[in-house]
């Protein structure tokens, strides 16, 4: 599958995204649990690339455990980052993200 259409199929998808995951919400609190363990050494005031970002639970978990990080979010589908976008505004947080649509390569190079 192509790039192009692997992104169609996300941009589709996007809307009922974390709704149609909802059942898996242990595995997702596992994760964040492990994620929480393996940062925990990052300073206060880190900045976290996040790749594949999709509607941002992991930035938004996160950025609840830690408000001195920045999350620069870089993902291909225009409709997952609008998602992550509108929630990141909901909850606060959307002055710490930088919000990239597109791959790694496509992100201007920072410090």
């Amino acid at each position: 599958m192509r790039s192009d259409e692997i992104k169609a199929v996300f941009d589709q998808q996007a809307a009922r995204y974390d709704e149609r995951w909802a059942r898996t919400a242990p595995i997702r609190d596992a994760l964040h649990f492990l994620l929480q363990a393996v940062f925990a050494p990052l300073p206060a005031e880190a900045r976290v690339l996040c790749i594949g970002a999709g509607t941002g639970e992991e930035i938004l978990h996160l950025a609840q455990c830690r408000p001195g990080w920045t999350f620069t979010a870089v993902e291909p589908s225009g409709a997952m980052l609008q998602v992550l976008c509108d929630k990141a505004t909901r909850a606060g947080i959307e002055q710490r993200c930088q919000f990239h649509e597109g791959y790694l390569e496509t992100l201007p190079e920072q410090a």
